[in-house]
């Protein structure tokens, strides 16, 4: 009978640490998530087929071509028309023709909220088409888009190249200067060096795709007979190329103060206070420690002394 109530015991004492260890395995991995937190969001899982692969706490995307932006936590396009931002979940009806899915994306800094609130930024940094001749006309082949957080161009991976639009030097033939960030003139510089290659690829990717180009060309020019007038050519018409060399033209918008979520800066700010708050007594402590151990040296040479004396 003692060996029965003993065994019970036992079982009891171990039904109780098991209970205690879950219940701070638990406590623990729900403090780590909150105490993991960073700037940003988390939308992984909401990121379309179209878009670039998903970069941690995006929750933005902008269009150039189109003037348009996305937002993963809702899945909607926000695009302005008649002095309106209008929020919808398929792309705006005037532009049915556009191909998301070749299409340049801008991955924007995850510490901004509602951009299009501050749309002259993108529109000034981001002009429509402006990676044609900042990144096509310049080296920088297979590029899909650009991220304001890495300061970078994103590219086409290896088998998604053909999707690349046409690329060549003429830019770097005729010195033609843009205000690259260290991050693409560094991947410009590596193109550079194995320039004869890529020549040699680019000849061939655009031989394979010319009879594609002009079936396109084709099917295009019956879309837009559609929806407006033909283009036509008169004597005096002219065209010149761009010229960016600003310098907000395709580098990151910097996000301001009155950009940012102000739950996001309400954090920041008791983050930066209790981090002064910290630095402030860690040094109060050092200088106390050194105070003492000034004093505590001064005892000392004061009683070696009077020793010596005697």
């Amino acid at each position: 009978m003692k060996r029965r109530i003993r065994r019970m015991k036992e079982l009891a004492i171990i039904a109780v640490v098991l209970l205690s260890t879950t219940m701070f395995t638990a406590c623990g991995v729900i403090g780590i998530g909150i105490s993991s937190q960073q700037p940003g969001y988390g939308y992984g899982d909401e990121n379309p087929q179209w878009a670039p692969p998903y970069y941690s706490g995006a929750r933005y995307y902008y269009l150039p071509d189109i003037e348009c932006y996305y937002d993963l936590s809702n899945r909607n396009f926000i695009y302005l028309t008649d002095g309106r931002w209008f929020y919808t979940q398929n792309i705006p009806s005037m532009y049915s023709n556009f191909d998301l899915y070749n299409s340049f994306a801008i991955v924007l800094d995850i510490n901004v909220y509602q951009p299009w609130m501050h749309h002259q930024y993108y529109v000034s940094h981001y002009p429509r088409y402006y990676y044609r001749d900042y990144y096509d006309h310049s080296n920088f082949p297979y590029v899909r888009g650009f991220n304001e957080n890495r300061r970078s161009a994103i590219y086409w991976g290896e088998n998604d190249r053909h999707r690349a639009r046409k690329w060549d030097d003429e830019n770097v033939r005729r010195n033609r200067n843009f205000n690259y960030s260290k991050e693409d003139r560094q991947q410009q510089q590596n193109w550079n060096n194995q320039n004869q290659g890529l020549r040699r690829e680019n000849q061939e990717f655009n031989r394979q795709n010319q009879d594609a180009n002009r079936q396109n060309q084709n099917v295009n020019r019956q879309n837009t007979e559609n929806n407006r007038p033909p283009v036509t050519t008169q004597k005096g018409d002219r065209n010149e190329k761009t010229n960016y060399y600003g310098k907000p033209i395709g580098n990151s918008v910097k996000v301001r103060k009155e950009m940012q979520n102000r739950e996001q800066q309400r954090n920041a700010e008791v983050k930066k206070n209790n981090e002064q708050r910290r630095n402030a007594e860690v040094k109060k402590n050092t200088e106390q420690k050194q105070k003492a151990e000034t004093k505590k040296n001064e005892e000392k040479k004061k009683e070696s002394g009077s020793v010596y004396r005697r």
